[in-house]
Formats: C-alpha cells, structure tokens, sequence
C-alpha cells in the first residue's frame, strides 16, 4: 500500500476527540462498538490509519449499509480532520461529497477538487463553504451552472472582487443577489467604524 492510500496521516488520528465523539452520538450500537475497536486497532498496532473506508469494511465486517451511514456521520461532523474527510472524497458518491463540501473542516486541497465535480449539488456546496480557495472560488465565478454563481453571489465571505464580477452576471437573480450581498457587507463594515 502506498503513502498515498494510507489516508490520513496517524498524526491526525492521533487526537481521536472527533472519533470519539461520533462514537457517542452514533445511533447504531453495532457501528459505535466496531468503531471503538477499530480506533483501539490503529492505536495499538499501526503507524497510519489505512484508507478509512476500506478498514471498516474489512476489519468491522460491516455491511455496506453500515459503511455509508459511517462515512456520512463523519462528513457531516465538524470535528472530522481535513485529512479523513479527503479520505472519505475518494471515490465517494455524490450525496457524500456534497457533505464533505459543506463541512467547514474540510482542507482546502480537497475544496479544490471538489470545485471541478460534474454534479452541480456539489460545486453549490463547495461555493457555500467559507474555507474554499480563492482560487477555486473565483473558477466557480464563471460556472455554467446559474445555481453555482447564485450561491457565490449569497456567500458574504467571499472576496469583494468575485461579488463584483457576479454583480454583472448575465443571471438577473444572481446579479441581484451579488449586489444585495455587497451592500450588507457595506453596509456592516459603516457600522463597525
């Protein structure tokens, strides 16, 4: 196996607060005990966590239900690490990687890649993340997909600049809301002065 597919990194997992933490909220009493010795197997026995998909399949027997509903309890948890959640964009489904896109964790190397996915749901979700690269966010600024621009238009965390372009967009709901969203950031701005 190489470094590459040893995703992530033993020194992410080496504060398992976040896996702890899913492993109390988790609803399944069967996935909370396979995960609980799945975590005390990485801390014993390796010096990587294996690509985390794969280790649940095959060192918990889980079924492939119970692989989905772990992979979308640790997406949606704001506690996941950066490195788990781009272990988990690997060969995900689309509903899974629009998780992953909205999750404010999520590096942004990984926002990067998912800026470039087919499926519009989640380019929108990459837009929407505060975390996304500027670089990444002003390639969606020309996306094809109106909903895409529109959710740029409504993120007020976005640079001024990629508000300006989108003020001029060809969409007139997305025009407006670029300029609505500039005018509240103007407008806050005068107020904290």
């Amino acid at each position: 196996m190489t470094n590459s597919q040893q995703q992530p990194d033993k020194k992410d997992a080496a504060d398992l607060s976040y896996l702890y933490n899913f492993i109390c909220e988790c609803p399944n009493p069967r996935i909370t005990e396979a995960m609980k010795k799945l975590v005390d197997h990485w801390l014993e026995k390796t010096t990587t966590v294996p690509q985390l998909t794969s280790a649940i399949k095959e060192q918990l027997n889980a079924t492939n239900e119970e692989v989905v509903e772990i992979c979308w309890l640790l997406a949606i948890n704001p506690n996941t690490p950066p490195s788990v959640l781009k272990d988990l964009s690997i060969g995900g489904d689309s509903k899974l990687l629009e998780r992953i896109a909205e999750n404010s964790n999520t590096g942004a190397g990984t926002l990067a890649q998912l800026s470039y996915q087919a499926v519009a749901e989640i380019r929108i979700a990459t837009a929407s993340n505060p975390t996304t690269p500027l670089a990444s966010i002003m390639m969606l600024v020309s996306d094809d997909n109106p909903d895409v621009r529109f959710s740029i238009a409504e993120n007020p965390k976005v640079p001024e600049g990629a508000l300006n372009v989108l003020k001029d967009d060809d969409n007139p709901y997305v025009k407006m809301r670029a300029a609505t969203t500039l005018a509240r950031l103007k407008l806050e701005e005068h107020l904290q002065n």
